[in-house]
């Protein structure tokens, strides 16, 4: 629960080895990933490692094919479509790794989450999700799907930036 709160990836839920990718939708890179504050500085100094110059070329060319972000789903249209089936909303702690997909306003899939559950800290269902850059941006409204009484419908859901909960810290 927490991994998902912070926005921390788990392998092989999150994303796979791109050495061990079936397909180059399997892959990914650090900055699709949300992991670029890793390469801070990289154009300045000469670390090397394998990769180093495709992931300058992304960087530079603005090249990622999405991002790895946060998403938080709409509680009243959650409520509302268990309602209209009939049952109580799940408001269960435990997290969902099988992928869910993800849907603009017309329908089209766009992306999908890989972690999803209810968070009793944030009183919202939460997930991670990978969508397009060009709808990564906070507060962009995406529709998730979801199973509802053995049928799948859509949930109002908007991307956020991770970490989802982020508590003050206690300094010394």
């Amino acid at each position: 629960m927490t991994r998902i709160e912070a926005g921390l990836l788990l392998l092989d839920v999150d994303f796979r080895n791109s050495r061990f990718a079936w397909t180059d939708a399997d892959r990914a890179t650090p900055p699709e990933l949300g992991l670029a504050w890793m390469l801070r500085g990289m154009r300045e100094d000469d670390r090397r490692f394998i990769g180093r110059d495709a992931i300058r070329r992304e960087l530079a060319d603005g090249t990622s094919r999405f991002r790895t972000t946060g998403l938080v789903v709409d509680w009243r249209d959650w409520d509302r479509v268990h309602d209209e089936a009939g049952l109580i909303p799940p408001k269960g702690h435990t997290p969902v790794q099988e992928e869910m997909y993800v849907y603009d306003d017309e329908g089209t899939q766009v992306g999908y989450a890989t972690s999803f559950m209810y968070s009793p800290v944030l009183q919202r269902h939460i997930a991670i999700a990978r969508v397009p850059v060009a709808l990564a941006a906070p507060r962009t409204r995406v529709n998730l799907e979801i199973p509802v009484s053995h049928r799948y419908v859509h949930v109002t859901a908007h991307t956020a930036r991770t970490p989802l909960y982020n508590p003050a810290r206690k300094t010394a």
